[in-house]
């Protein structure tokens, strides 16, 4: 397979895939093994997916804090600002907040 493309490198990189999460294996594990001994694509995607792998495992992946946006959207749906209606929020960050204790003083 030396200089080509891999010929099939859907099926060898699904269960390449499936090896790296530990699921079963399409083929028995000596023909993948085989197959990458001879297939530069294959070898090369495989070594380029287990650094991932091994990246986005040990990363911390935290959301990102929406608390100031969600606060905003939600305190919309109630502030008196903006149904005409008495205030409910808890601490209004409406910028065109009527009824805020220090709204008259804006």
């Amino acid at each position: 397979m030396s200089g080509s493309a891999c010929p099939q490198p859907r099926r060898w990189r699904l269960a390449l895939s499936a090896l790296l999460d530990g699921e079963p294996l399409p083929m028995p594990r000596p023909q993948l093994d085989a197959h990458l001994a001879v297939c530069p694509d294959c070898s090369a995607w495989f070594a380029r997916a287990r650094h991932l792998d091994r990246h986005l495992r040990l990363a911390e992946l935290r959301p990102p804090d929406l608390t100031a946006h969600l606060v905003g959207v939600v305190e919309a749906h109630v502030c008196g600002c903006h149904t005409g209606g008495a205030c409910r929020c808890t601490n209004c960050q409406c910028p065109t907040c009527t009824c805020r204790p220090d709204a008259a003083a804006s």
